[in-house]
């Protein structure tokens, strides 16, 4: 009988030990920060405009370009479904640059930045 006593109230006392009494601080979610359009850079996400969505850009690009502003980044392009405009994506460009369909590739309304497709690849030009 006093081994069952002791026992049970050294049982009990490990239990106890073993409780956390002490409310736990919640913890901030680990890349849960989101930009202005609810998409998680930290998870490489982009806002595409003509897309309506959250892409990971590197995935979904239907054209990828040399950056000439960075050796080391390589620029993106997205196509409209009917391939009437891109979305062009790149270090030096601000978001939202969309250039529309021409002869021989791609330009911005304001003429500064085209996309020209050559012989072997898509060229930018700024």
């Amino acid at each position: 009988m006093i081994k069952k006593t002791l026992a049970l109230a050294t049982s009990a006392m490990i239990l106890t030990a073993c409780s956390n009494a002490q409310p736990q601080a919640e913890m901030p979610t680990v890349g849960g920060e989101t930009d202005a359009h609810g998409c998680l850079p930290s998870a490489g996400q982009s806002y595409s405009y003509l897309k309506k969505a959250c892409v990971q850009v590197f995935d979904v690009a239907d054209i990828k370009l040399d950056d000439p502003a960075n050796k080391t980044q390589a620029g993106y392009g997205i196509l409209s479904e009917d391939k009437q405009l891109v979305e062009v994506f790149a270090s030096d460009l601000p978001e939202n640059t969309i250039l529309d369909l021409v002869k021989g590739g791609y330009i911005s309304k304001d003429g500064k930045v085209s996309l020209m497709k050559t012989k072997t690849s898509w060229k930018i030009r700024k």
